[in-house]
């Protein structure tokens, strides 16, 4: 995988924010996002009846792939270089 350096730039950008937004998530829950996840994959945490709740959730549970995505891309691109 090669990308630009604004291109790098971007993704840790991205990460930066989305650890941002899962701290937030965090806070206002009271757990921390692999617990979360966990949680409610499983079913452990029932569905919410609050729709503004449900969508944290759902945008949670979002956020943690995508920031799952980012750092795997990241991490390729260090051992590119290692290999390079």
């Amino acid at each position: 995988m090669t990308l630009s350096l604004e291109e790098i730039e971007e993704l840790v950008l991205r990460r930066k924010w989305l650890l941002s937004e899962l701290k937030r998530l965090e806070e206002r829950y009271g757990m921390d996002s692999e617990e979360f996840v966990r949680s409610w994959r499983e079913g452990l945490i029932p569905e919410p009846d609050d729709p503004e709740v449900h969508g944290d959730f759902m945008v949670w549970e979002a956020l943690v792939e995508e920031l799952v995505t980012v750092e795997s891309k990241l991490r390729s691109l260090g051992r590119n270089n290692l290999e390079a």
